[in-house]
């Protein structure tokens, strides 16, 4: 393998805020153990656990609690009913986690749901490559995007051409049904149709700043801007992370951020809970780029690949911080020792390119507002979104801190 042509790097992931990254299972009150006292949680190996029901003979009972689940009562409570604690279960749990907010709903008396971490088969807890990958995409079309203000300026001129559509037909929904000019079901139509060519849009931005391979076969050649064949991003592989260290979980309960009438913090505490990767904790990846294909999109090696996406964290931290800081001051503390933004809750504004392509602050945030208040009607964004859209900081609570979600720093080992 010629070195010139490749580069890799072993690369450590650390953890500065919390970090999850949901697997899409979300666990109930009855699929997990609480043990309030301990403000611990344990997760179930359900292989182990069915057997344990089997061998216990609990099943008749565990069946009629499950179906009677109305009296709230958690799955360890009722198993100490049964004569059994959490010493009997050891080979029955898989891992564990702290529980820094508190699980319980004080007036429905029931435990709340919680989102797990993405996990291996053997419970331990990981990040995909893909997850990065995502990241470095981002940031890399960040960076693109600088340079090519032309392409830019297009761009945002047709996304914002349909957002008008949209912004009008929503005027148009508003009215009294004998004052609207066309039926309710055109304008939901017409919305949807606005919204899908906004969406082919952005493919179609991505497509252009990153298709840049060309095909040897002439015939293909016509077919470039479609095809994913012709992406530079087919130059860099990343793998899962395959070591950690401190690695531990936390369950943390999300935070918005956001402020009252009168413009000071007021921050709000759904019931919405997740395991949470902690601060300090170090996950390795490997990364390998084929320069060839980066290069077309000026990545021409692994420390090009980092201050791209240090640029793009820094212009979305910039932003966030030009709009909370002076109230939320305390959750952008030790924020600058990342470079990405990983995971879930880290906020619409680090997944999307919207608010970099507009012209100027004022007019994504504008333009953004009609998008949330077309997908989010019971959220009032139009009407509520005053200094940024969105209007929420995302944030958790930890060790008696608000932190944002999500902080990260990659760097080669």
């Amino acid at each position: 393998m010629n070195s010139k042509q490749f580069e890799t790097a072993k690369m450590c992931l650390h953890v500065v805020t919390p970090i999850n990254i949901a697997d899409g299972v979300i666990l109930r009150a009855k699929d997990y153990l609480y043990d309030a006292r301990q403000r611990r949680v344990y997760f179930l190996n359900l292989h182990a656990w069915h057997w344990f029901v089997y061998k216990h003979k609990l099943l008749d009972k565990y069946e009629k609690y499950i179906s009677n689940f109305k009296d709230r009562k958690s799955l360890l409570e009722w198993l100490q009913e049964q004569g059994y604690g959490l010493e009997n279960l050891q080979d029955v749990i898989s891992s564990e986690a702290q529980a820094d907010a508190g699980l319980v709903d004080a007036e429905k008396k029931t435990l709340h749901d919680i989102n797990r971490h993405i996990q291996q088969s053997d419970g331990s807890l990981y990040v995909p490559g893909s997850s990065i990958k995502g990241v470095f995409r981002t940031a890399i079309l960040y960076k693109i995007l600088q340079k090519r203000q032309d392409i830019k300026s297009e761009y945002w001129c047709y996304i914002k051409q349909q957002v008008d559509i949209i912004e009008k037909l929503m005027k148009e929904e508003r009215k009294p049904r004998e004052l609207q000019i066309m039926p309710y079901s055109v304008i939901k139509k017409k919305k949807n149709q606005a919204a899908k060519e906004i969406d082919k849009l952005i493919a179609s931005l991505e497509s252009d700043l990153l298709h840049t391979l060309r095909l040897k076969d002439d015939k293909e050649r016509n077919i470039r801007s479609n095809n994913a064949v012709c992406s530079a991003m087919r130059g860099l592989q990343v793998s899962d992370t395959y070591a950690s260290r401190n690695m531990q979980t936390t369950i943390l309960q999300k935070v918005d951020g956001g402020f009252d009438k009168f413009g000071k913090a007021s921050p709000k505490k759904p019931p919405i809970f997740r395991e949470c990767m902690l601060p300090e904790a170090e996950l390795f990846f490997d990364v390998k780029i084929e320069k060839a294909f980066m290069n077309t999109i000026g990545i021409n090696s692994v420390d090009d690949l980092l201050k791209a996406t240090h640029s793009f964290f820094a212009a979305v931290t910039d932003l966030l911080q030009q709009a909370f800081g002076k109230e939320y001051q305390e959750a952008f503390q030790g924020v600058a020792a990342g470079n990405m933004f990983l995971g879930g809750n880290t906020g619409f504004l680090s997944k999307t390119l919207l608010a970099m392509l507009a012209p100027d602050k004022d007019t994504a945030k504008n333009t953004i507002k009609v998008l949330l208040d077309k997908s989010f009607k019971t959220h009032k964004h139009l009407l509520r979104d005053k200094v940024i859209a969105p209007r929420t900081l995302k944030c958790t609570n930890y060790n008696g801190k608000l932190m944002l979600m999500g902080v990260a720093e990659v760097r080669k080992v």
